[in-house]
């Protein structure tokens, strides 16, 4: 997932270096100067170095955290192999309760066959289970402390050690 830069410290009227602007985002360079060279990002490259205005940097910024969320279906899972939203393959998924009011929905992708995974909400499982088969499957474990402690402690012995005896 790309990383959101913060447009806030960014001043509209000032010209920025590439290293004026990685310090400013906190990012290296190189990012700065690889959105320049997919012309991304308007600079000046005709003189060394690189000038950036901070209007063109701030609507950069600003379209590239712009970007839309994708809207999915119910009982699709977005697949990070295919980057795109795919109904599980064989129309299978499993799902595992997480907490009170959700679940984890797990299935395989149908393209690639990587493993994709998505909080649902307990309320959205039947209409998920009208669309695909869903198995549901025991929780893991939790550690859970004891309710009182023990108080089983011997005063009696004496005390141990792992010095040599002289």
């Amino acid at each position: 997932m790309p990383k959101r830069f913060p447009a806030h410290g960014v001043k509209t009227h000032r010209i920025y270096t590439v290293w004026e602007i990685a310090e400013c985002l906190r990012c290296h360079r190189h990012t700065v100067t690889r959105w320049i060279k997919a012309r991304d990002l308007d600079a000046d490259r005709t003189c060394k170095p690189w000038l950036i205005r901070g209007a063109d940097l701030k609507a950069f910024l600003g379209h590239r955290q712009a970007k839309p969320t994708r809207r999915m279906a119910p009982h699709h899972c977005f697949c990070l192999g295919c980057k795109s939203a795919q109904i599980p393959d064989g129309n299978f998924a499993e799902y595992t309760h997480q907490t009170p009011t959700t679940g984890r929905l797990t299935a395989l992708c149908p393209a690639c066959g990587v493993v994709m995974s998505k909080v649902i909400r307990r309320t959205d499982l039947e209409a998920i289970q009208a669309k695909i088969e869903v198995a549901f499957q025991q929780a893991a474990p939790r550690l859970v402390s004891l309710s009182e402690p023990s108080s089983e402690v011997a005063l009696g012995q004496e005390d141990q050690t792992h010095a040599k005896a002289s």
